[in-house]
């Protein structure tokens, strides 16, 4: 007789309480696959229940995800046992977002409960770009189950129009989240001939001009994946301002076949777009056995502007994201900006160098200078010093506006140290039975001051000052205190030069074997010395020119440390955008005056 036992395992989910978050490191436009997490098993974290969890007598049986904010807003969806191609089993989830630490004080950024049994729960909410959010799902009644996790982290843009002729002017190619898609605006377009036969009726506009030439796809999904997502995508002949002439060049408006089995027409669910794999301009309600939800790339033209329009089909409200790719490029302005350090210490000052740019007009510049930062925000063209009061990675974010609406964030990040520290004091000074210091002494805190000769442009001059006689006690006649100054000039025996790309000082392989042979002169004579010049063009500001200068000089002296080249050996001149070698007025002459020159150098005989 064989006996067989049966054994159940159940085991907590790995992400059962707020230490154990799981990060998620990919936060634009994401989503885990179907019934990738699960509420199964969980237990209860400990952290008071959440504003909107108000189902009685429910134990927050809930998991935690966290993440870095990379934009200032996002939409976060839990999807489950929704009908038509459901992504889990979990049904009523309820979601929160917090930011704070586990350890310490947690507080609500957003928070979503599912009432009425759609099976899915999608929030939006503002955030802190640089800062640790943290997602905790749990389900409503007691329930759990799996689901899906979606999360699309996204600089914010202005909120849809329903009409062509007030639509967003998008600037360029970041994705984003629609929350809601209600009515048609102001005017129900009737779209003219195109695929979408029923005209407008839960739909928003965007407008673009193609700054580059080059092929366009996009992909638009749904927040519900139940809902149907169409769209008809116009070229505007006569410019973004005129919408009396659309030209239909792409239709897609495939989905639900009436009355058919869903595995007859699944694949025309869900996301859709325009994508390198497909080759149809257009596809019709319904679901034909080669549609696929998708039609075939665009090529635009410099210069040229069209119009997207995006349909809800089933009205349901629900919203949608978009994330576009491609070759192609939209015309916007282009926020940029420099920072004095990428890497500075607690209660330091950082300056920042505006340099954007764009041809039309900027009528907004808002800065964000991230977590513990002193000032946290500033509107205006030119941003304030700044420090930082804690450690650790930091963002700046600059959003500029147009007078057209147009919206564009760029992002820099930086990291935040402790400061080195502290010398340790000194003994007090005895100052009695001290001797004086003979002028003609050796001198080691000496300062050395090196420049060109101003008659040749090529010799240089050292100058040694000798340090003033210190005396410890009052003498008992007055001296006079002397200065002996040794000049020595130097030849310059050979000059190097090493080209950089244009905002940077990082040191190019190419430039190596151009620095080691110039330290093959030392080895010639103990009496050579390199001397390191950093130059710029005079595009930026002088200040700026004269930051990057030095960089480029300090990385090549940076180098030459790291091959053990004593400091007695090295001298460094930075000269900014003073010395061109070139006209800056073509970009051919701009490029050879980003330089470093190393120039050997021998005193006179």
């Amino acid at each position: 007789m064989i006996t067989i036992f049966h054994f159940s395992v159940t085991a907590q989910p790995k992400n059962d309480d707020c230490q154990s978050a799981i990060t998620l490191s990919d936060v634009t436009n994401w989503c885990s696959s179907p019934k990738q997490f699960s509420t199964n098993y969980a237990t209860p974290s400990g952290f008071d229940r959440a504003l909107c969890f108000f189902g009685s007598g429910d134990i927050d049986n809930d998991v935690w995800f966290k993440f870095r904010a990379i934009g200032n807003m996002v939409n976060v969806s839990v999807i489950g046992a929704i009908t038509k191609n459901p992504k889990g089993t979990l049904q009523y989830p309820q979601i929160v977002l917090y930011r704070g630490s586990c350890s310490g004080e947690m507080s609500e950024v957003g928070c979503f409960s599912d009432a009425q049994g759609f099976h899915i729960a999608e929030l939006f909410a503002s955030l802190t770009i640089g800062e640790t959010y943290y997602i905790r799902v749990d389900g409503k009644y007691n329930k759990t189950g799996t689901f899906q996790l979606c999360l699309n982290n996204y600089n914010a843009v202005p909120s849809p129009s329903g009409d062509c002729s007030s639509a967003v002017v998008l600037c360029d190619e970041s994705a984003f989240t629609v929350p809601e898609v209600v009515g048609y605006g102001k005017y129900q377009d009737p779209i003219g001939n195109t695929c979408l036969r029923g005209g407008e009726s839960s739909s928003v506009w965007y407008k673009w001009t193609c700054e580059e030439s080059g092929a366009l796809i996009f992909n638009l999904k749904p927040i519900n994946p139940s809902d149907d997502i169409d769209f008809a995508l116009f070229l505007l002949p006569n410019g973004l301002e005129d919408c009396s002439l659309k030209i239909p060049v792409r239709c897609m408006a495939s989905g639900e076949q009436g009355g058919r089995p869903l595995s007859e027409w699944v694949q025309c669910t869900g996301s859709t777009g325009l994508r390198e794999s497909a080759s149809d301009f257009q596809e019709l309600e319904g679901c034909a056995w080669t549609d696929d939800n998708y039609v075939a790339p665009l090529q635009m033209q410099k210069g040229q502007s069209f119009a997207l329009l995006i349909n809800n089909f089933h009205n349901t409200g629900n919203g949608f994201s978009i994330e576009f790719g491609g070759t192609t490029t939209f015309e916007g302005p282009k926020p940029h900006f420099k920072v004095s350090k990428l890497k500075l210490p607690v209660d330091s000052s950082l300056t920042i160098w505006n340099v954007s740019k764009y041809n039309g007009k900027i009528v907004k510049y808002e800065w964000d200078f991230g977590v513990d930062a002193n000032p946290k925000k500033h509107i205006g063209w030119k941003a304030p010093q700044v420090k930082y009061k804690s450690t650790g990675k930091k963002s700046i974010s600059l959003t500029v506006e147009t007078d057209r609406g147009c919206i564009v964030t760029k992002v820099r990040d930086l990291t935040i140290i402790n400061p080195p520290p502290k010398p340790k004091e000194e003994p007090p000074l005895i100052t009695t039975n001290i001797q004086e210091e003979s002028p003609s002494g050796n001198n080691n805190d000496s300062k050395e001051e090196t420049d060109y000769q101003a008659n040749t442009g090529e010799n240089i001059i050292d100058l040694e000052p000798k340090k003033e006689p210190n005396f410890s006690t009052p003498p008992q006649k007055p001296k006079q205190s002397r200065v002996d100054t040794n000049i020595v000039y130097y030849d310059v025996l050979h000059v190097y030069k090493l080209y950089y790309d244009a905002d940077s000082f990082n040191l190019k392989q190419d430039h190596l074997p151009f620095i080691d042979e110039a330290i093959t002169w030392l080895s010639k004579s103990p009496e050579h010395v390199l001397h390191v010049e950093g130059h710029t063009n005079n595009i930026p500001r002088n200040e700026y020119c004269n930051f990057l200068a030095e960089k480029r000089a300090q990385s090549v002296l940076t180098y030459l440390r790291s091959k053990g080249i004593l400091e007695e050996k090295l001298k460094e001149k930075v000269f900014g955008s003073s010395k061109p070698q070139a006209p800056n007025k073509s970009l051919k002459g701009r490029k050879r005056n980003q330089r470093v020159e190393i120039k050997i150098l021998k005193p006179e005989e």
